[in-house]
């Protein structure tokens, strides 16, 4: 087998990240305050990447509204985009569709918080 023309995909997400907002007062806050969410969207991730290869739909809206909640808090806008597209695509049954947007949510998932954490170390 000659692999001279297999080209190897890589893929990246850019994303963007908003200044928070504590909901209670209204204004803004540091990341450290983000932080606290972080370990509670790695489990969310873990949780919406489990319950879809179970196909436990179910487990998977509520992971996805969980996520999506934490993703408000902590300023990750498109990882609310992506979790509102997934919670779409389980309502038209479509899986080669939701399958594809699961994965992309969990490589905009990790960037983000990999983007969260570099910016909080930044600030220490």
């Amino acid at each position: 087998m000659n692999t001279d023309k297999v080209i190897a995909l890589c893929l990246r997400e850019t994303i963007s990240l908003e200044r928070a907002e504590n909901p209670a007062d209204g204004r803004g806050f540091d990341v450290h305050l983000a932080e606290d969410a972080i370990e509670d969207m790695v489990v969310c991730l873990a949780a919406v990447e489990a319950s879809w290869t179970a196909s436990e739909f179910g487990r998977l809206s509520t992971s996805l509204a969980a996520l999506r909640r934490l993703a408000i808090t902590s300023g990750l806008p498109d990882v609310v985009f992506v979790v509102d597209q997934a919670s779409e695509l389980i309502e038209t049954c479509d899986a080669v569709a939701l399958a594809a947007v699961i994965a992309r949510l969990v490589r905009v998932g990790e960037t983000s918080l990999a983007a969260l954490l570099e910016i909080s170390y930044r600030q220490i």
